[in-house]
């Protein structure tokens, strides 16, 4: 499956690329309901010294598979790939109604997180098959909405399922069925995306000599260290906002995440169509300099409605960022290692996730206080914005000449 038709008009929403964004969101719901797991953990009577294990036992699975998947999992095995991790989640939830101790929550997690992992890998390969380069902006944008959407919708529905199931454990068994319409909407994907659709080279995983010269080149190096820088910064608000915001006071500090998350959809469904009108790498590069401005005023925001005008900023720029930083790879990568690129991409993320809440808490557990915390996260932004301002003038000069 070499390259669309030339005479064929590029068109972002077809069939393929409406099912595996679906199929990503499938998958995020399964995740998202997950935001009450230490209670439940508390109500069947874990040790509180094990409650954070278990909690990071799946992204922990995921961040550990990772860099497999994104040298060896090809174009040919994708599609297989992606159904049967969908079947597997959809094993692991109701696995939870069994798990009461912590030997079996560890196997419990850490199955859920390699099938997690798995299909979002699986279907970021596919995804980089259908996607026009023309359009990448714009569809990384889309994309990424699977990944947010269902942290809006799972909490309060998952709430409504508890208070009619009895508790989370069954709430999540029932989560499970989510995965039926995932799986079904997939089943014509094989036609076009199955093994037989794709050329010997794209079947072949990249070599040792490939993912060496691949490493070796410098926008590719740059795109993934400000990825990491991005999610590393992004991470420390995430974590630690809500202790700032009950530190000055402020009543619901869950509002920050209502109103950022609201700009970042927002900004992602009204300026989609402009992704790919601008030049990506400078407006990711501006982007992230007015997150890193945007971190670094929390600091200075002691009362509610600074707090959160910054919180609206903040998910403003992460929408522009987050998408024109992915779709700068997919631009910058050779076609047949876009699949590897992109998940290395997503390697970047569990590592961001991993090492911000570790130097965020180390920051504030040694008397640096919070507006140290603000002023490290701005600077990954800033420094991150610093390794795409070679792409950004090289783009800028193309642009013009």
């Amino acid at each position: 499956m070499s390259a669309p038709d030339a005479r064929a008009p590029e068109r972002l929403f077809t069939y393929d690329f409406t099912v595996l964004t679906l199929a990503a969101a499938f998958g995020f719901c399964n995740i998202a309901v997950f935001y009450g797991l230490a209670s439940h953990l508390e109500r069947i009577g874990i040790d509180p010294a094990w409650r954070g294990a278990v909690i990071a036992a799946e992204p922990l699975a995921a961040f550990l598979a990772r860099p497999f998947l994104s040298v060896r999992l090809t174009p040919r095995h994708a599609l297989a790939v992606a159904r049967i991790s969908l079947a597997g989640m959809g094993l692991a939830l109701p696995c939870y109604m069994f798990a009461l101790d912590v030997p079996a929550l560890f196997a419990v997690r850490i199955f859920h997180g390699l099938t997690f992992v798995c299909l979002v890998s699986a279907v970021m390969v596919l995804l980089t098959q259908v996607v026009p380069p023309k359009l990448a902006g714009r569809a990384f944008g889309y994309f990424s909405l699977a990944s947010l959407v269902p942290y809006a919708i799972m909490p309060p529905l998952t709430e409504w399922l508890i208070t009619r199931v009895g508790d989370e454990a069954h709430a999540y068994a029932w989560t499970a069925l989510l995965t039926l319409p995932a799986l079904a909407l997939m089943a014509p994907l094989g036609a076009r995306l199955g093994s037989g659709a794709f050329s010997v080279d794209e079947r072949r995983p990249p070599s040792l000599r490939d993912i060496r010269e691949n490493l070796g080149q410098a926008p590719v190096l740059l795109l993934l260290g400000a990825n990491l820088l991005v999610f590393a910064g992004s991470t420390q608000v995430f974590f630690f906002i809500k202790p700032y915001a009950l530190s000055l006071g402020l009543a619901e500090p869950g509002l920050f995440f209502t109103v950022s998350t609201a700009a970042s959809i927002a900004v992602r469904l009204v300026a989609g169509p402009f992704y790919d009108r601008l030049p990506r790498r400078c407006a990711a590069m501006l982007a992230l300099l007015a997150l890193g401005g945007c971190m670094g005023l929390f600091a200075f925001a002691r009362e509610a409605a600074p707090f959160f005008a910054l919180a609206g900023v903040y998910g403003l720029c992460l929408g522009v960022v987050m998408p024109l930083v992915n779709a700068s790879m997919f631009l910058e990568s050779p076609p047949r290692l876009r699949g590897m690129n992109m998940n290395l991409m997503l390697f970047m993320m569990d590592a961001g996730y991993t090492l911000g809440p570790v130097a965020g808490g180390a920051l504030v557990a040694g008397g640096g206080g919070f507006a140290a915390l603000f002023a490290v996260s701005a600077g990954c932004a800033c420094a991150g914005a610093g390794m795409l301002a070679p792409l950004a003038a090289r783009e800028w000069r193309e642009r013009n000449d």
